[in-house]
This record gives C-alpha cells, sequence and structure tokens, in this order.
C-alpha cells in the first residue's frame, strides 16, 4: 500500500492487552497473564463472550475462575458452563490469530536468594518479573503496536489494589519502550456493570485461561475447576514440553499461545535479578517450559508402578 507520497506505508496489526496475575500456593507459583486480543475483533470478542453470559441468564454476573463451584451439568452450574464455552471460543480465537495469549509463570521454589517471605512483594522485584514476562511476550508473539493496556482494577482485592497500583505508576513514570502508549494504560473494573464496557469481560476471559493454566499443574478437589482443565489441556500440554512448542510446522498455536517458566534453579541474587536484561537471562538458560501437567505427573507414576 502507497501513501499520498507514492511511499510504501507500514501494514501495522494494533493489538489491545489485558492482563491478569494468579498465585498457586500449593505449587509456590506466580503466574503472569498477558492476553493480546487484535484491536479490529476486539468489540465483537468481547459482545460475544457478554452473549454466551445472556444464554445462561448471567448477563449481570462476573466470571472469576476461583468461583466456580458448581459442574456444568447441575443446575446451579451456570457460570461453569459460561467459562467452558469462552474455553471453546478461545481456541477458536487462537487459531484464528484473533488472540494471543502468554503465561509467564514465577518459580518462587527458585528464587529464595531474595524472595524468603512468600505472603509479600517487593515492588521492584514484583515489577521486574512482570516486566520480563510483557516483553517475553511482546518479543515471541511479534507485536508491533499495544494501542489499549487494560489492567484490572482488584476492587475486591486490596493486595492486587496495592500491586495494580505499583504496575500503574510503573508505566507513567519508567513510560517503557516497548510499543505502548503509557498514555493509553487504563485501569478497568472486571465487573462490566460498574464499568459499563464489554471490555470487561476480556478481563475475566484472561482471569479463566490464566486459572486453568495454573490448575493444570496441581491437584484440584474443585470438579468445576477440573472441568475447565479438562476442557483446555491438550492446548496447555502442547506447551509444557519444548519439542512441542517450538514445532512451528505440527502445532497449531504456534506463536498465538505459550507458557513460559522462569528462572531454573540457580544462584540468581537479587542484585543481578534486578540488573540483568532478558538476554542474560537466557543464556544462563534460566527461562524453561518443560514441567509436567498433573495428569502427566500420575501417568508417569503409573508407569513406575507397572515397570516395577
Amino acid at each position: 500500500m502507497l501513501d499520498l507520497l507514492g511511499e510504501k506505508t507500514i501494514d501495522r496489526t494494533f493489538y489491545i492487552l489485558f492482563h491478569d496475575e494468579s498465585i498457586c500456593n500449593a505449587s509456590k507459583f506466580l503466574y503472569h497473564g498477558f492476553l493480546f486480543v487484535k484491536e479490529a475483533e476486539a468489540t465483537n470478542i468481547g459482545k460475544l463472550l457478554e452473549q454466551v453470559k445472556r444464554e445462561q441468564n448471567k448477563e449481570t454476573s462476573e466470571i472469576h475462575f476461583n468461583e466456580l463451584k458448581n459442574k456444568s451439568n447441575s443446575q446451579y452450574g451456570a457460570k461453569t458452563r459460561i467459562a467452558i464455552d469462552w474455553l471453546n471460543k478461545s481456541k477458536q480465537w487462537l487459531e484464528s490469530n484473533y488472540i494471543k495469549f502468554y503465561c509467564f509463570g514465577v518459580n518462587k521454589n527458585n528464587v529464595k536468594n531474595f524472595w524468603t517471605n512468600p505472603n509479600s512483594y517487593d515492588k521492584n522485584v514484583y515489577l521486574r518479573f512482570f516486566e520480563i514476562g510483557l516483553k517475553s511476550a511482546i518479543r515471541w508473539f511479534n507485536i508491533e503496536q499495544i494501542s489499549w493496556c487494560y489492567l484490572d482494577k482488584g476492587t475486591y482485592d486490596k493486595e492486587r489494589r496495592k500491586r495494580i497500583k505499583w504496575l500503574n505508576d510503573y508505566f507513567r513514570t519508567s513510560r517503557p519502550r516497548y510499543n505502548i502508549n503509557a498514555d493509553n494504560v487504563i485501569l478497568l473494573d472486571s465487573d462490566e456493570n460498574k464499568s459499563k464496557s464489554e471490555l470487561s469481560n476480556l478481563i475475566q476471559l484472561c482471569d479463566v485461561i490464566l486459572g486453568t493454566i495454573r490448575l493444570s499443574f496441581v491437584k484440584t478437589s474443585s470438579e468445576a475447576q477440573s472441568e475447565c482443565v479438562k476442557n483446555f489441556i491438550d492446548i496447555i500440554e502442547m506447551f509444557n514440553c519444548e519439542s512441542k512448542a517450538y514445532d512451528c510446522k505440527n502445532n497449531i498455536y504456534y506463536k498465538k499461545f505459550c507458557i513460559s517458566f522462569f528462572p531454573t534453579k540457580s544462584d540468581l541474587t537479587k542484585e543481578s535479578f534486578l540488573k540483568g536484561g532478558i538476554e542474560a537471562f537466557r543464556k544462563r538458560g534460566q527461562f524453561y517450559c518443560d514441567r509436567l501437567t498433573f495428569r502427566q505427573q500420575l501417568a508417569q507414576k503409573q508407569n513406575l508402578k507397572l515397570n516395577i
């Protein structure tokens, strides 16, 4: 395409970024979820998510993964049915390249040198993990431009609100140079009844996908959440093994979905962590994706028993 001066124009795809985080006390992992939605598709996807709610007479309800309690086939399983329908639609949107999802898992077991208190966060450490996750996602997906970034306000979680303020201040003061307009970073309530925006459903979708990934690696007693894991596990297990995750020929979700963990076991110190760049960590082999899901762990144990 040529501009008015006859010069070639650069066709850029603009994305809207939605972020959520999740903590797994069972495995001692902190997860950051980055949902990239093509700007041209965002409104339509938000409305489709809203439509699924209406079909279950839950148009005024928020869908949060941690609140899924009832099986989808039960009388009170409407929220679980919505979550599963959303996951099914997400598979289609991922395949069509309308959305991309990057899960960045921080292995707190391997940062004992400076993460000594499991119940609190050092501001600089937290922001550094967020920054590493976001930069990794942008680079891996080749995201050219992020037009808007929506952060969940964390209305019902005091600690979450504190961390969101850190993130908001980070964008405002640091003005990071990776394809994000810092002036377009918005704190959005995940409850669309308060935000009056269908985009709140995309924050809820981010929560559902991230929660599903988190619980796929540990045992859960919730049958409702297990249904979500079972629905999405085939995609997750394409990306928890390096040979499959980077198979650009046979993995239909390659460069559309990604799970990355950090760091590997090392003597990483707080000082080197805060100063080090992504390339330095990569050279030291501190990013990884090989990690068995819970069902793979069970299968491995079963095979060991059969071989004894």
